[in-house]
C-alpha cells in the first residue's frame, strides 16, 4: 500500500526529466514528499495545486558530493531515473560509474528500496517477445552501459542484500516527450504540416504510454518480496514504425503526402525489434497497461495541436 511510504525519505534522481517529472508528480499526488537531485534547478516540477518540491542541485558525476549528501540525508527509498542516452562522452561515466557509486552508497546506508532503470535494448537482436530470463545481448553503447549497471546492482543484491528492483522499460511516450524521439518527431511534423522523412520503418517497437510506466514504478515501491528482480515494462505488443507513423498521421488528419516512408536509410543499430513479455510483472505486481496505443497517441496529438495553435 502506498500509505506505507508516508513520511519516508524518498530521493529521486533525474526528477526533472521526461519520466522524472511524471514520477515526481504522481508521488506528490499520493501525499508523498520526494527530494530530487538534479543539475537543472531552474526546471520546475509541480504536484497538485502547484506544490513545489525540494530540489538539490548536484551532478551525479561528482561522486564525492553525492556520497556526502547521502550520508546527511539518509534516504530510505531511492528512485534512480537519471541517465544519458546519446551523449557518448558521458554514457559510461553516468550510466555505469555514477550509478555504481550510487548503488554502493545506498547499500552501505541500508536503504529500504532502490528502484532503477535498465532498458529493453539490453535484449539486442533476440527474437521477441523478450523475457527477463533471456541473457542480455546489448548492441548499442547505451544498452551496454545500462546493462553493466544492472549487473552491478544484482551483484550487490547477492553480496550485500541491496534491495534493488530493476525495470526494463519499452519505448515510453507521452506529452512533453523529448523532441529527438520518433513519436515526438512524427507528431510534430503531422500537426505542423511539415514533411516527415523516415526509413522503411519495418523495425518494431513496443510503445507504452508514460502514465502506465509510472503506475508500474509505483507498484515496485509498494510490493514486498521482489528485491533482486528484473521486470519488463511494456504494452506487450509491438508495432512497426511505418505503421506507427501512419497511425499518427491518421489521428492528426495530416496530409498523406507529407509522410515520406523510405526517404532515409535505416541505421543498422536500429534494425532490432522490441517486444516485452509482461507476464512476470502482471503476475507479481498485478500490473497491466491501461492506455491503448490509439488512446495514447490521441492524447499526444491533441495536446500538440493545442500547443501549435
Amino acid at each position: 500500500m502506498i500509505e506505507n511510504l508516508t513520511g519516508k525519505k524518498i530521493l529521486v534522481t533525474g526528477g526533472t526529466g521526461f519520466l522524472g517529472r511524471y514520477v515526481v508528480r504522481e508521488l506528490i499526488s499520493k501525499g508523498l514528499a520526494p527530494t530530487v537531485l538534479t543539475r537543472e534547478t531552474e526546471t520546475e516540477v509541480f504536484g497538485e495545486g502547484g506544490k513545489k518540491i525540494d530540489k538539490i542541485k548536484m551532478d551525479l558525476l561528482d561522486t564525492g558530493a553525492v556520497g556526502k549528501y547521502l550520508k546527511q540525508f539518509r534516504p530510505e527509498i531511492i528512485i534512480h531515473l537519471a541517465g544519458a542516452t546519446y551523449q557518448r562522452d558521458v554514457l559510461e561515466r553516468l550510466n555505469f560509474d555514477a550509478t555504481a557509486h550510487l548503488l554502493e552508497a545506498a547499500s552501505a546506508l541500508g536503504v529500504r528500496k532502490f528502484m532503477m532503470l535498465g532498458t529493453s535494448d539490453e535484449y539486442g537482436f533476440q527474437e521477441c517477445p523478450h523475457r527477463e530470463t533471456m541473457a542480455a545481448m546489448p548492441v548499442s553503447d547505451y544498452a551496454v552501459t545500462k546493462n553493466k549497471a544492472v549487473n552491478r546492482a544484482l551483484a550487490l543484491y547477492k553480496s550485500d542484500g541491496l534491495p534493488v528492483v530493476i525495470l526494463r522499460p519499452a519505448t515510453i511516450y507521452g506529452i512533453a516527450q523529448p523532441s529527438k524521439m520518433f513519436i515526438a518527431q512524427a507528431v510534430h511534423s503531422a500537426v505542423s504540416g511539415i514533411p516527415f522523412e523516415m526509413s522503411e520503418g519495418r523495425q518494431k517497437r513496443d510503445a507504452l504510454f508514460v502514465t502506465d510506466f509510472v503506475n508500474a514504478m509505483i507498484k515496485t515501491l509498494t510490493v514486498e518480496g521482489i528485491e533482486g528482480e528484473i521486470f519488463n515494462v511494456g504494452s506487450g505488443e509491438s508495432v512497426a514504425l511505418r505503421e506507427l507513423a501512419a497511425k499518427i498521421w491518421k489521428i492528426a488528419g495530416a496530409d498523406e503526402k507529407l509522410l515520406k516512408i523510405g526517404a532515409r536509410p535505416t541505421n543498422a543499430g536500429e534494425l532490432h525489434n522490441t517486444g516485452a513479455d509482461i507476464s512476470k510483472i502482471s503476475e507479481k505486481l498485478d500490473w497491466k497497461p491501461k492506455v491503448s496505443l490509439d488512446e495514447g497517441l490521441e492524447i499526444v496529438v491533441e495536446r500538440a495541436k493545442k500547443d501549435w495553435q
